[in-house]
């Protein structure tokens, strides 16, 4: 499995949005929620993506947990 690497412009973006929703929230749990949720949104779109095009994407999950460190 690849690892994909966003243009600075797509950073931006991704970055933009994520800072919205943490000043959105004034408790830090109800902003890890708001990131989970918006996580899991584009999971959902890239898995959207994966199964129409599956010559394009693909989708692979490693069985290692992670690791906190």
């Amino acid at each position: 499995m690849g690892t994909m690497h966003f243009d600075d412009e797509a950073k931006a973006e991704l970055h933009s949005e994520a800072v919205k929703l943490i000043a959105r929230y004034d408790s830090p749990l109800e902003t890890v929620k708001a990131l989970m949720a918006y996580n899991c949104e584009l999971e959902t779109q890239i898995l959207a993506i994966a199964h129409r095009h599956p010559g394009v994407v693909s989708i692979g999950y490693d069985p290692t947990p992670p690791v906190l460190g």
